[in-house]
């Protein structure tokens, strides 16, 4: 079967949700959130977020699970993600990021820009 990526909406992605809480990771929805998932049949297998902030975009919730890891599902994600932002009229984008995520945000041309505890804070100027 072969893994599909596109936007969703909360309720699409829903069922991963508690993946993600066992994950330790928080889950935010808000009127300016953009979710992307990667679906293997009908099931929601990853996903990633995006939040408007106004004058920059918020890279959120970054989850796949852990069973699909490894087979290059997070990085299509994030490149589903990245086409959506690049249409916007955006300068800036900002993440926090786990030792999980890290990797593929500076080789996707990120900075870092702090540290706070097991989080290490990133941006990219486009």
């Amino acid at each position: 079967m072969e893994i599909t990526i596109s936007q969703m909406t909360f309720d699409e992605i829903s069922p991963i949700v508690p993946y993600v809480l066992r994950g330790n990771m928080r889950v935010r929805n808000t009127e300016n959130t953009i979710w992307f998932g990667a679906r293997y049949g009908e099931e929601i297998v990853g996903i990633v977020s995006c939040v408007m902030k106004g004058t920059y975009v918020y890279y959120n919730t970054d989850f796949v699970r852990k069973e699909f890891r490894g087979k290059g599902i997070y990085i299509r994600l994030f490149q589903e993600r990245d086409k959506y932002v690049a249409t916007l009229n955006t300068k800036l984008i900002k993440a926090k990021c786990t030792p999980y995520s890290l990797r593929q945000y500076l080789k996707n041309g990120f900075e870092e820009t702090g540290r706070r505890k097991s989080l290490t804070y990133v941006e990219k100027r486009i």
